[in-house]
């Protein structure tokens, strides 16, 4: 086992962890059933999550989702803002977002999504202010806060690539994706259909070729093989089991459709990525949590900051 899911320890009463660190080197890991937001303060960080390699600079956020490995590294002092939220025990059920797939980071913002992620750095600013403050009244205002990203990253950052979802025909066309990853997720180490999947939704097969074409995925073997690499993932880096193994578990016909689409979506063969994460878990962590003392006057500078840039803007 090379990784690890990291248990997080929540503020009583509520789901959420908060944390501000200096990272020069965070493993490889990932939360079994938390989002993370990072927001950089100060300085810049790299951050590796999945086959996703983005450099975090001041003023930028990412969100990690549940799952997803992801290691951070650095060259000089920074400071990053992680809050966490538990998703297994927050307002929307648990067997309905545990299925959704997300993507809200600043360098990925599209011009509509400007608004929203506004409001996710004021929720995450004033989340840094009642830890640093140490604000007696933080477990409501914690709640209130995580209610508030969920309802954002829901309903604007997930991966569809359709502009609004205020229209009828938008929000159908959300439900039936929702409903169509939640199968595939569901089954996918068996063996699935478009024409299954079509007849499941009541539709034609060609008419669920060009849904799925406004997609992220763009066709219907790209979202199922994508979802077996995520599982094949897993037990790559939690698990010593042969790759041959792996591949029969998650679905694929032949471990050289792993391989193939593996490299497609990873850019790395399933052996080199495990090799490469193993050797990485064995660089010593480094990384230092600041006191809320330490971070309230960083804090403060950084709201006045932010109010400052919006009122002259």
């Amino acid at each position: 086992m090379y990784t690890k899911n990291e248990r997080l320890r929540y503020i009583a009463g509520t789901p959420v962890n908060i944390a501000i660190a200096n990272i020069r080197n965070y493993n490889l890991h990932c939360h079994e059933n938390a989002i993370e937001f990072a927001y950089c303060l100060s300085g810049s960080a790299v951050f590796n999550i999945a086959h996703e390699h983005m450099i975090l600079n001041e003023g930028e956020v990412v969100l990690i989702e549940h799952e997803n490995f992801h290691s951070i590294q650095a060259d000089s002092d920074n400071i990053i803002l992680l809050f966490h939220i538990d998703i297994k025990n927050c307002i929307y059920p648990w067997e309905k977002i545990k299925y959704m797939y997300f993507s809200c980071a600043t360098k990925l913002c599209k011009p509509h999504h400007i608004p929203h992620l506004q409001k996710i750095y004021e929720a995450l600013l004033t989340a840094s202010y009642i830890y640093a403050s140490r604000d007696t009244h933080f477990t409501e205002s914690y709640n209130k806060i995580a209610n508030i990203l969920l309802d954002l990253v829901v309903n604007y950052f997930t991966w569809f690539s359709i502009e609004t979802f205020t229209s009828e025909d938008s929000k159908k066309f959300k439900n039936r994706l929702d409903r169509i990853l939640s199968y595939v997720q569901k089954h996918y180490n068996e063996k699935i259909t478009l024409s299954q999947i079509a007849q499941n939704e009541y539709i034609n097969e060609n008419y669920f070729s060009q849904f799925l074409k406004r997609t992220s995925f763009h066709s219907f073997t790209k979202m199922l093989n994508y979802i077996r690499c995520f599982e094949a993932e897993k037990l790559l880096l939690k698990t010593d089991l042969p790759i041959q193994e792996i591949s029969d578990i998650c679905g694929f016909s032949s471990k050289k459709y792993l391989h193939k689409y593996f490299k497609e979506f990873w850019k790395t063969t399933p052996f080199q990525h495990r090799k490469k994460s193993h050797e990485n878990s064995l660089i010593q962590n480094d990384f230092y949590y600041f006191s809320p003392e330490e971070s309230l006057p960083l804090i403060e500078k950084k709201i006045c900051e932010y109010l400052k840039s919006k009122l002259l803007k």
